[in-house]
């Protein structure tokens, strides 16, 4: 019998994924990321992780293009090619290390700090002095289709997964 530890370091199957271990690293928005364009040090920020064994990394939170879609600076986009780029230098530096990735897609919603706040309604957060705008029928098929546009970018990009 594989002791609990042990296995966390054997190769797994995760639907259709073949992971070389069992160790994921969950997405923490770092906000290192100037003008929301990965650069060298969120390359090999990535790159170490999966040198040193994570099998499976879930990036950042990485927005979508939509005027509010950032809620902070720095935080990492996927949209532009600058942004797009930075992003497949990162899937490559991971995949060379025999690691997995899927990025993260997010959208901050009522909780950014701008005043150009989005939400599926006009409530204030707690945390935000501002009042949201209660996004219409067609502002809510936008942001799908964003989220969409960008599940296809990352598959084009060779992510090895989308997290929403």
């Amino acid at each position: 019998m594989t002791s609990p530890v042990k296995a966390l370091f054997e190769p797994f199957r995760l639907g259709n994924l073949e992971l070389p271990t069992r160790v994921v690293m969950a997405p923490m928005t770092r906000s290192f990321s100037p003008g929301g364009v990965p650069n060298s040090k969120v390359i090999e920020y990535y790159r170490r992780r999966a040198a040193a064994g994570v099998g499976l990394i879930i990036t950042e939170g990485t927005t979508v293009n939509h005027p509010a879609a950032n809620g902070y600076p720095n935080v990492p986009r996927f949209y532009g090619e600058d942004a797009l780029a930075g992003w497949k230098k990162v899937v490559d530096a991971v995949h060379a290390e025999g690691g997995k990735i899927a990025m993260q897609i997010l959208h901050f919603g009522r909780y950014s700090y701008q005043r150009s706040l989005v939400a599926p309604s006009a409530l204030q957060a707690p945390i935000n002095p501002y009042v949201s705008h209660a996004l219409t029928g067609d502002e809510v098929e936008q942001t799908i289709d964003d989220f969409v546009h960008c599940a296809a970018l990352a598959q084009h990009a060779g992510y090895d997964g989308v997290e929403i």
